[in-house]
């Protein structure tokens, strides 16, 4: 019908405008003039009215299938957040594995040496599985044939990195015991004289053993060409081993030269070197060191065992402590020389083990050890000729000197056939009381000597 309307409205207004121009011209022209004109105007409303139609309905269209999409999503947004939620939260609150750090030792709380963010968990064997969680990092496990349990040395994140926290998380994965891979220092005090040839303590029992957990050892040192030493390494790092203080205690212990005897003369000595030494030139030894080594040390059926260390307390130290010592082993260990005030010092601060001090040639107490009631015997170590890690002999005090007297003490007993328990009781009711009368916070039950 509008396009009929059209069609007229625009024939009539062509026609009226041509008439005058063409009056002259035959009927013929105007027809088909007439016919040319009606048929352009009706291609451009065709065309017009085409395109209209097209653009309506594909407006249309479009709208409703945005419409229909943007409903359709909302209503599956909806639908998932209940479960998309919670998931969203276990992802951004995941724990998240901590990043390797590189060995290196820090002050932590009581002013304490450790490695940092290195703590050592003692795990029976069931339980390993449990500890590979993405929050600790396993750097190491051990596998302690002695005690029946595995010691796994991990890092932790920094929100775990304290007492309570990691320990609380081992715990709760399955640990028998857990605390900082701690680090502990040599009690040896060094004397500034040039090395000398002479003579050390003389003694012998050529079928005792004894361990020594220190340094480690030079064997090529004169002293110890032909002594019987059987060593093992338990440094996790790489770099330098020293050898100056192990040197030291194994020549007082199985030195053999001219001028020269040890203590146990042809003795064996297992010797677990667990000190590293730093940069700076600063020596260490770490608590899993010490785990491994007295491990070792009972796998050898070694009874005696020398410790002229000392740090802090550890849980896990004391754990394995306690079980080496519950089968049989005997551990002497320096009462260490950070002054008669100090806070006690560890291992000789746990009860089971014997904590010896030094004493100079007068009986007088020497004036750095570590003085309470965790004493229990004084030997001599003031001035004391030792071995040089490089050569030749040399002076050197502190409780590290004295604790291989007591220790070689007994393992000489023991290789007689004396039981543990009747060696440490006759050694106890043969000291020299010194001090006030009885056992006491500076002597102990007093001095003992060598071949007494």
């Amino acid at each position: 019908m509008i396009r009929k309307l059209t069609l007229a409205i625009c024939l009539g207004a062509g026609i009226a405008a041509v008439a005058p121009a063409h009056a002259q011209l035959p009927d013929i022209i105007d027809r088909t003039i007439t016919k040319k004109v009606e048929d352009k105007v009706a291609d451009a409303i065709d065309n017009k009215v085409t395109r209209s139609v097209e653009q309506a309905v594909t407006g249309t269209v479009q709208t409703a299938v945005d419409n229909s999409v943007t409903q359709g999503v909302a209503r599956a947004v909806e639908g998932a957040l209940p479960v998309t939620a919670p998931l969203l939260d276990k992802v951004v609150n995941a724990p998240v594995t901590p990043p390797l750090r590189p060995f290196r030792e820090v002050a932590v709380a009581d002013a304490w040496r450790a490695v940092d963010h290195e703590w050592i968990a003692l795990v029976p064997p069931d339980k390993v599985a449990a500890l590979n969680v993405p929050a600790i990092r396993v750097l190491s496990r051990t596998n302690l044939a002695a005690s029946g349990l595995v010691m796994l040395r991990v890092q932790v994140s920094d929100a775990d990195d304290n007492a309570g926290r990691a320990q609380q998380v081992l715990r709760n994965l399955g640990a028998t015991a857990a605390d900082r891979n701690h680090v502990y220092s040599a009690q040896g005090e060094e004397a500034s004289r040039e090395p000398e040839p002479a003579p050390a303590p003389t003694g012998g029992s050529p079928r005792a053993r004894i361990g020594l957990i220190d340094t480690s050892v030079n064997t090529k040192h004169s002293a110890l060409r032909q002594a019987k030493v059987t060593a093992k390494d338990f440094v996790e790092t790489k770099g330098a081993r020293p050898t100056a203080h192990g040197t030291s205690i194994a020549a007082l212990l199985v030195g053999v030269e001219k001028g020269h005897e040890g203590l146990l003369r042809d003795g064996q000595l297992y010797s677990a070197s667990v000190f590293y030494q730093g940069d700076s030139g600063a020596t260490g030894a770490t608590t899993s060191a010490l785990i491994a080594a007295l491990d070792w040390m009972a796998v050898q059926h070694v009874t005696v065992v020398n410790m002229s260390l000392a740090g802090p307390p550890n849980e896990t130290l004391r754990v394995i402590l306690d079980r080496m010592i519950a089968q049989g082993m005997l551990i002497v260990a320096a009462v260490g020389n950070e002054g008669p005030g100090s806070r006690p010092l560890y291992p000789a601060g746990y009860e089971p083990v014997i904590a010896v001090t030094a004493v100079d040639k007068g009986r007088q107490i020497y004036r750095w050890a570590n003085q309470g009631p965790q004493v229990d015997l004084a030997a001599y170590g003031v001035k004391t000729m030792v071995a040089r890690d490089k050569g030749g002999y040399d002076e050197e005090s502190g409780t590290s000197f004295a604790a291989p007297v007591v220790a070689a003490m007994l393992a000489q007993k023991l290789a007689r056939g004396d039981p543990g328990s009747a060696a440490v009781e006759a050694l106890i009711r043969s000291a020299e009381d010194l001090g006030t009368k009885g056992k006491d916070n500076t002597f102990g039950y007093g001095l003992v000597t060598f071949g007494q």
